[in-house]
């Protein structure tokens, strides 16, 4: 840092706007004169601005008699020091300067003042001491619901039901955090006095519109008292209820299951299963991960019991154990046998009940499966309303299907569907494609684009992968779902919309809200209504009518004759687990009817890690030497089982293996199964 140099303020006035215009040209006239860059610090709070910043300059209030400091931030600039110091000393006379100039500054600082007001997202309403608004921002139009044009030049209490800024005048007392209500709004407002040369001249007022905030709070409550509902349902019911983590522990034991299994709760809970009942039911379903049904026990207190315990999966995981067990006699134990069989048909009569209340627009996802059936039931609902839909499940479950299943049920269906997949556009990009932009708003923009919303108007629009948007996107989206309205890149003018949003998602939005990756405020705006997809692991009774969907489809798409599947490719479909579900199913049905030749699809049409990986074995390897000396030798059958089972476990694949011996795939797995190789 250059020399610096003490002035004291000897202007009888300090430094006002119009000083304040003055010091910026001179300071702008000695930066370019001596290429350099001047700053200003004041001694009373050691705060330092540029000497060329009217805002900061006006904001500092330094008055007379105050002490500064001239600098500069590089070497061998005395001269532009001394010059700039020896002015702000001076009187500061109109005629050193150039007054066109001194105006244009000014002008250009209230502008920008003015642009300032408008990008607050607070209402700001400023008023002179005779009570008359002379602020009225962009936000107090909008809660207010009144107009900057109507509300300009009139008193405050003509304009605003209850304001208290006359009160703020009379008194001088500022008034913070006053809750009030304007038209259907809940704002907090805080008013402050404006004082200048211990009077004063106004107020302003600053207030936020609260009414989200009380909506979600409301909202938590209930979720509260949902939850000690649940707690004081649990404390009270007389069957005996056990919870594991995912590792084993007991986390939880109520009082009935103290009561039934005589023992007290800090005698099992936070301990492993093992060391409770290591051979128990609870046990065999953590290794299992399936559930086990009015199985009866006798405890070693001699205790009769009927127990239900079931693994507790979210999202495809397993994360822990639950078991419901009663205490039984013999009559007891018929009446539990007829009441779980009226609760299996109850449960039949509800999936029936289902299908029947699914609109037809959902016909294009195939499946019976309850899982989906519940799923679709749910989604079928929510057509009906224009409430947010969020859809939940892995890559490849459907989960645009839905969406427009959910659109051409409701009273939408003849207005535009779009889809924006929020993961496949650059962050940067995101917003022109959401909302559009002007003729000239950057380089490039030759002429109006509409966004995404707009073209959505009166229709859907479907945002997939949402959990992908970063976090500067969330807030303006969660703004236009919020305002039902939107503004154009480089636009001025607000755009009302009206859109259906369904957003989908194959990430956990809850973890990510934890982590702060994801807002919680647009999570809960999303999750109005969510709609959970299973996996096609978790509903594998469908696969046999969803391959032949896709046998027809793909068939009739080519132009090829119909074809059929073989039971045995069908068990290795059925045996595999899927990770890409419907959409690596169709995929490869699409594979097995392009490569054979034949009228039904088998084994050797799959890909290996399908068709040879059914059962827990895989290839059981054999080997067979060539004996010497009088030892047996091998017929030709075990030598063709030996090189057909080194062969697939060295190539993986029929279709290698086959090459390899020298005969086709089909061949190859004819004889994989004589031989029980596969």
């Amino acid at each position: 840092m250059g020399k610096e140099i003490q002035v004291k303020i000897t202007y009888s006035k300090g430094i006002h706007t119009r000083v304040a215009a003055m010091i910026v040209q001179k300071c702008q006239e000695l930066m370019k004169k001596y290429q350099c860059r001047l700053f200003i610090r004041r001694e009373r709070d050691n705060s330092v601005i540029p000497g060329n910043s009217m805002l900061a300059l006006v904001s500092m209030k330094i008055t007379e008699g105050e002490i500064i400091y001239v600098f500069s931030d590089q070497d061998r600039t005395e001269e532009a020091v001394e010059a700039f110091a020896a002015f702000l000393g001076g009187s500061f006379q109109l005629e050193q300067c150039n007054l066109d100039e001194i105006d244009n500054i000014i002008q250009h600082n209230t502008l920008a003042s003015e642009k300032v007001f408008d990008s607050i997202v607070n209402g700001l309403i400023v008023v002179d001491h005779n009570n008359v608004i002379s602020v009225f921002n962009k936000a107090a139009e909008r809660i207010t619901g009144i107009t900057a044009k109507e509300a300009l030049g009139k008193e405050a209490n003509d304009i605003i039901d209850n304001s208290k800024l006359y009160e703020v005048l009379e008194t001088g007392i500022e008034q913070i955090a006053f809750k009030q209500r304007i038209g259907s709004s809940t704002i907090v407002t805080n008013r402050t006095p404006i004082i200048a040369d211990g009077k004063i001249i106004g107020a302003v007022a600053t207030f936020q519109d609260i009414s989200e905030l009380e909506s979600l709070s409301s909202e938590l409550r209930s979720v509260q008292d949902l939850q000690q509902r649940f707690q004081h349902i649990l404390e009270n019911v007389d069957d005996a209820i056990c919870m594991l983590d995912r590792n084993g522990v007991i986390t939880y034991v109520n009082p009935a299951y103290e009561r039934i299994m005589k023992i007290q709760q800090e005698e099992v809970v936070n301990k492993h299963i093992r060391e409770v009942s290591p051979t128990g039911i609870r046990m065999q379903v953590l290794k299992e991960k399936t559930p086990q049904y009015g199985k009866i026990i006798r405890k070693e207190n001699g205790t009769e019991i009927i127990a239900n315990v079931s693994p507790i999966i979210i999202d495809g995981e397993m994360n822990g154990v639950v078991s419901l067990s009663k205490e039984i006699t013999e009559i007891k134990r018929l009446a539990e046998k007829i009441e779980e069989l009226s609760a299996k048909t109850k449960y039949l009569q509800e999936e029936l009940s289902k299908k029947h209340e699914i609109n037809k627009s959902f016909d294009i996802i195939v499946g019976k499966s309850g899982v989906l059936l519940e799923a679709l039931s749910i989604a079928s609902k929510a057509s009906e309303t224009d409430a947010t839909v969020l859809i939940r499940g892995e890559s490849g479950t459907g989960k645009e299907l839905v969406a427009k299943g959910i659109h051409y049920a409701s009273s939408r269906k003849n207005r535009p569907f779009i889809r924006v997949n929020c993961s496949a556009i650059p962050h940067n990009l995101l917003e022109s494609e959401l909302f559009g932009y002007e003729k000239g708003a950057f380089t490039g923009a030759i002429k109006q684009k509409l966004g995404k919303f707009e073209l959505a108007d009166e229709g859907t629009i479907f945002l997939d992968e949402i959990g992908d948007m970063d976090k500067e996107m969330q807030a303006k989206l969660l703004r236009v779902l919020q305002e039902r309205e939107l503004e154009r890149i480089g636009g001025t003018k607000t755009i009302p919309i009206s859109v259906r949003v369904i957003a989908a998602t194959n990430r956990n939005l809850e973890e990510m809200v934890e982590q702060g990756t994801f807002r919680s405020d647009l999570y809960y705006r999303l999750n109005v209504i969510p709609v959970m997809l299973p996996p096609l692991r978790l509903r594998k009774g469908d696969i046999p009518i969803i391959v032949e969907h896709f046998i027809h489809k793909i068939c009739s798409k080519y132009g090829i004759s119909q074809k059929r599947i073989s039971k045995e490719a069908l068990a290795c479909m059925e045996a595999y687990d899927w990770p890409g579900n419907v959409r690596e199913l169709e995929n490869i049905i699409e594979r097995g009817l392009t490569l054979t030749r034949d009228e039904m699809i088998t084994v050797g049409d799959l890909p290996t890690y399908i068709g040879i990986e059914k059962g827990e074995a895989g290839f059981r390897e054999t080997a067979v030497t060539i004996g010497e000396d009088g030892d047996k030798i091998p017929t030709l059958e075990e030598v063709e089982k030996s090189l057909l089972a080194l062969a697939l476990k060295k190539h993986k694949s029929f279709h290698r293996a086959g090459k390899a011996l020298g005969i086709n795939h089909k061949t190859v797995a004819a004889k994989a199964r004589k031989y029980n190789l596969i």
